[in-house]
């Protein structure tokens, strides 16, 4: 019996050697243009006889002008209400025939739609998603019925903390002069029509500013023929928009913020601090910093002093804002206490920097999470074209892990935590925090209404 266990155990040790050894090497990818402009990426992965799709779109809440806000989110949630092929119930009924969905998804930079089917169901499946993508109507009745429901699950009065620090930092770090500050209100958002989504659709959803990225185990002579029959007639109604250009914010200074809602238990603080752009070399460095931060967080704030549950610093390469941003939810009676040691661990972050020993775990913690992706969902989020254009330096993740420095990643700890700028929200109960309120120089109390701007 001992040694069929002794057996077992070293296939499942090979099993995976292999897999991790199959990981690091570059993934075959086929890439091609259509005659309209859209580039499409096929990557070939896997055994299972499926495929995952994805279309991105450059276009997000950066596209949107004063008066538009969450007009890019509601325009690709829009996609999925009918189209010229499919209404809404034939669409969601073929979906479920084919055990099958697609997810819309828009960021501050960009949008995603996501499709997985079966390669025996790609006929079927990819004449939906073209439909789906090509053809929307935006019918003015689902519109007016979207919008009611997100003004009803997202009402500032009804926010829970964590989502009211998060709105309000938005508003603080880039203010309502770029789009990224500006928030959607009732006023505004209902009077969005489904004829301006129509436009904004439009001008925006092109063949040059769109691309698809396919992986699975598929016939990429099969895959290719469908896409330019499906996709190849796709044309610009106003030409093509490529991109969007705003100020970035700057934070040279501490700066406090309160946002009051009453009658919660805890207290939520978030420190927002200026962070690299999405894909650029300072991003992996930075990663690999924050790593070691991360565990410094947890380590001093939570496991020693037990003020949170948890604390966490995070930093998002998709939404490409140029910012990161730390979150925690004390109790009410420890919150300015932990701005204190917030403070006293930033400081020692940005004055130590991390050791070698540090920077050889983040590094294999990076390493470890691109070695155990295991779906094509994964591989396309890995490969996202929108962040990372060139797919041959992108095949050079790990290689660019390995040859970062000590050095490199100090001076990135002294770009960008410097403990003397950031701006803090925090989200809580005026009435029971009032006494440690007043222990914060200069802070500014929001009102629920300052989001309510457009300019």
């Amino acid at each position: 019996m001992r040694k069929y266990k002794i057996v077992i155990l070293l296939i499942l040790v090979l099993f995976n050697f292999n897999n991790l050894f199959c990981q690091s090497k570059p993934l075959p990818v086929e890439e091609f243009k259509l005659k309209n402009g859209l580039e499409v990426k096929m990557i070939h992965f896997g055994s299972i006889p499926a495929v995952t799709i994805s279309c991105y779109v450059n276009v997000g809440k950066k596209t949107e002008t004063p008066g538009q806000q969450y007009l890019a989110s509601i325009t690709s949630s829009g996609l999925m209400l009918g189209n010229e092929k499919y209404s809404r119930i034939d669409q969601d009924n073929l979906l479920s025939k084919l055990g099958s969905g697609i997810t819309p998804a828009s960021n501050d930079n960009y949008t995603e739609l996501n499709m997985r089917f079966l390669n025996k169901d790609a006929v079927a499946a990819m004449d939906l998603f073209s439909n789906v993508i090509l053809k929307p109507l935006f019918s003015a009745d689902e519109i007016k019925q979207r919008i009611g429901q997100t003004l009803n699950y997202n009402n500032p009065y009804k926010m829970d903390i964590s989502a009211l620090a998060s709105m309000y930092s938005d508003f603080t770090v880039f203010g309502t002069s770029n789009p990224l500050g500006r928030h959607f209100y009732a006023a505004q958002l209902n009077k969005i029509t489904a004829a301006q989504i129509k436009e904004f659709y439009k001008f925006n959803y092109t063949p040059k500013n769109t691309e698809l990225i396919l992986a699975g185990n598929f016939d990429g002579a099969e895959m290719k023929k469908m896409i330019e029959t499906l996709f190849g007639t796709w044309t610009a109604a106003y030409g093509e928009n490529n991109g969007s250009a705003y100020e970035p914010a700057e934070i040279n200074k501490k700066e406090y913020f309160f946002v009051n809602k009453m009658k919660v238990t805890q207290a939520c603080i978030q420190w927002n601090k200026k962070g690299p752009a999405g894909g650029s070399k300072d991003a992996l460095l930075f990663r690999l910093a924050n790593n070691a931060f991360n565990i410094l967080l947890f380590d001093e704030i939570r496991s020693k002093e037990g003020k949170t549950y948890g604390i966490n610093c995070w930093f998002s390469e998709a939404d490409n804002n140029g910012m990161y941003s730390v979150s925690t939810q004390v109790r009410n009676e420890v919150a300015y206490e932990t701005t204190v040691s917030f403070d006293r661990v930033l400081k020692q972050f940005y004055s130590a920097g991390i050791t070698q020993e540090q920077l050889d775990k983040s590094k294999a913690a990076l390493k470890n999470l691109r070695l155990s992706i295991e779906t094509p969902d994964a591989i396309i989020g890995f490969y996202n074209p929108i962040l990372y254009p060139d797919i041959n330096k992108r095949n050079e993740f790990l290689a660019s892990i390995d040859g970062v420095s000590l050095e490199q990643v100090n001076k990135i700890v002294k770009k960008y935590f410097n403990p003397d700028s950031y701006k803090l929200v925090m989200a809580g109960d005026e009435s029971v925090l009032e006494p440690q309120l007043k222990k914060i120089d200069g802070l500014v109390k929001l009102p629920v209404t300052s989001i309510e701007k457009d300019n």
